[in-house]
C-alpha cells in the first residue's frame, strides 16, 4: 500500500509554497473588489451591432475617466435584436419635438418605449430609442419610421430654456369718477413677453439603426453614474466610432450598502466555520478527542479560503478582475465542498479505528485516505471538467464565479486529501510542538497503538 502520510510535511510545504505568495498580495495590494463591496454603478446597454471585445468599450470609455472601469460582455436573447430602433435627429431638440416623435410613433406602435437622449457631441443631437414588447407581433421596418417622421416641426434652442410663449395682454382697471358720473371700467392691454426662444430651426432624421444582435454590454465603476450622464456614455461611444447603445439598466451602490455588503461577507463565512466546528465535534463525540477533527476541518477550510483569495488578489491587479457578491457565494460553497470531502475522509478513519485496532493511528489514516481516493478524485475530476467548460465557455458575466468555484473546489480536493488528514496525524503524534526534534521520545508522545502492538 503506498504510504501517503509519510509525505505529510512535503504536502504542507506545498500548500505553504501556494499560498504564501497570494497572502502577500492581500495584505500590499488587497482585493480588487467590484461595486457591490466598493459602491459605484453598473449600466447595462444593448449595442446596436456586435461589440468584438471588452478592450474596445474600455477603448471607446477612456475619455470619461471612469474609476475602477470594468465591462463585461452578456447575451440576452429575451429581447429580439430587431426589436430596437435608433433614430438620430439633425440637431437637439426641445420637449415640443421629443412629445410629437411619441405621439406619432406610439399611434403607429402602441406599447412601445420611446426614450429621448441629447447626447452631448461637437454638435448637440437627439437620439431616440424606439423599442417594442419581447412578444410584439409587429415586425419594426426602418422606412416605416423614416416615412412617419418625415416631417417634423421646427423646434427651439433646448439650451435657452422653453420655448416662446404667445404674448397675451394683461388687462387693467382704471376708474374714472365725477359729480353724477356713473363708474366706468376701462382695460389697458399690458402685453408680456417670456424670453425670445421661438422654434425657427428645421429638424430633420439624420439616421436610422436597427438592432442586429442580442449582445449585452455592462459597465461597472466607482464612479456614480447618475440618469442625467447616460446621454455621456452613449456619446461616448459614438464619438469613437463605437455602436449606437440602448439603456437596460442602471444601478448605483452606496458607499454605506457596499459597507454593509463587505461585513455580511465576512461574517458569513466566520459563521459557517463555526457551524461547520461544532457540527464535526457533535458527529465525531465517540471518538477520543473530536474538537480535533473539527479543527483540523477548519484548518484545511481556512487553506481553501485563502489560495481563493490569494489567486484572485493576484489576479485584480495582474489583469484587472474584480469581486463581485457572486464570489462570495461561490466561496461559500466551496467551502462546503471542501468539508464535505473532508468529513468522508474522516468518517472512514472512524470506521477503522474499530475495525484495525492492531495498527497505528498513522496507518489507519493513511489506509483511509487509500480507501478514499478514488472516490473523492472522481468526484472532483467530474465537477472539475464541468467548471473548466464553463469557464472557458460560459460568458463572461458567469466567468469569475465558476472560476472561483474551479479554483477553490481544485484546492478544497487537495487539501481534504494532503493536508486535513495530515495535521490529524502531526497532532495525534505530537508533532505540532518541539517534540519532534526530541529522539527520545516519552510514552506520552508516543502512539498508545505502537504501544499496544509492540507489547511494550
Amino acid at each position: 500500500m503506498f504510504n501517503l502520510v509519510k509525505y505529510r510535511y512535503l504536502f504542507l510545504i506545498i500548500s505553504l509554497i501556494v499560498i504564501i505568495p497570494g497572502l502577500i498580495s492581500l495584505i500590499f495590494t488587497g482585493l480588487n473588489v467590484g461595486i457591490d463591496f466598493a459602491g459605484g454603478a453598473s449600466v447595462e446597454f444593448r449595442p446596436q451591432a456586435q461589440v468584438r471585445s471588452t478592450d474596445q468599450v474600455m477603448k471607446l470609455l477612456r475619455p470619461l475617466n471612469l474609476k475602477d472601469l470594468a465591462v463585461i460582455l452578456g447575451d440576452n436573447k429575451t429581447q429580439p435584436a430587431n426589436n430596437t430602433i435608433w433614430i438620430r435627429l439633425s440637431t437637439q431638440v426641445d420637449q415640443n419635438v421629443e412629445q410629437y416623435i411619441q405621439n406619432t410613433l406610439k399611434q403607429k406602435y402602441p406599447g412601445a418605449i420611446i426614450n429621448p437622449y441629447p447626447l452631448p457631441l461637437a454638435k448637440p443631437v437627439t437620439l431616440v430609442t424606439l423599442v417594442l414588447p419581447p412578444n410584439s407581433s409587429t415586425v419594426l421596418q426602418t422606412s416605416d419610421v423614416r416615412a412617419l417622421l418625415n416631417k417634423l416641426p421646427n423646434t427651439s434652442d433646448p439650451t435657452k430654456g422653453p420655448p416662446s410663449a404667445i404674448p397675451s395682454p394683461t388687462p387693467t382697471a382704471s376708474v374714472a369718477t365725477g359729480k353724477g358720473t356713473p363708474i366706468v371700467s376701462k382695460v389697458t392691454p399690458t402685453p408680456t413677453m417670456t424670453p425670445s426662444n421661438p422654434a425657427n430651426i428645421p429638424v430633420s432624421v439624420a439616421d436610422i439603426s436597427q438592432g442586429t444582435t442580442t449582445q449585452t454590454v455592462t459597465i461597472l465603476t466607482s464612479t456614480t453614474v447618475k440618469t442625467s450622464d447616460v446621454p455621456k456614455l452613449m456619446a461616448a461611444s459614438l464619438n469613437g466610432g463605437g455602436p449606437y447603445l440602448q439603456l437596460i439598466s442602471n444601478s448605483e451602490v452606496s458607499g454605506s450598502v457596499a459597507g454593509e455588503t463587505t461585513r455580511n461577507a465576512f461574517l458569513a463565512v466566520i459563521a459557517a466555520a463555526v457551524a461547520i466546528l461544532l457540527y464535526i465535534w457533535f458527529s465525531f463525540r465517540k471518538v477520543p478527542k473530536p474538537w480535533r477533527y473539527g479543527t483540523c476541518a477548519i484548518i484545511a477550510l481556512l487553506h481553501d479560503v485563502l489560495v481563493v483569495l490569494g489567486i484572485f488578489s493576484i489576479l485584480g491587479w495582474a489583469f484587472h478582475v474584480q469581486i463581485d457578491a457572486l464570489f462570495i457565494t461561490a466561496l461559500l460553497t466551496v467551502v462546503g465542498f471542501s468539508v464535505h470531502d473532508t468529513i468522508v475522509v474522516f468518517d472512514r478513519i472512524r470506521e477503522n479505528m474499530q475495525r484495525r485496532t492492531v495498527e497505528t493511528f498513522e496507518q489507519v489514516v493513511n489506509a483511509s485516505l487509500v480507501q478514499t481516493l478514488s472516490r473523492s478524485l472522481n468526484t472532483s475530476l467530474t465537477v472539475l471538467f464541468t467548471l473548466s467548460a464553463l469557464t472557458l465557455f460560459g460568458g463572461e458575466s458567469i466567468r469569475t464565479f465558476t472560476l472561483t468555484l474551479l479554483i477553490g473546489i481544485f484546492s478544497g480536493t487537495y487539501s481534504s486529501i494532503f493536508n486535513a488528514s495530515m495535521l490529524l496525524v502531526i497532532w495525534e503524534r505530537g508533532e505540532l510542538g518541539f517534540d519532534r526534534f526530541n529522539r527520545d521520545k516519552s510514552v506520552k508522545g508516543r502512539d498508545a497503538r505502537e504501544l499496544a502492538r509492540t507489547g511494550r
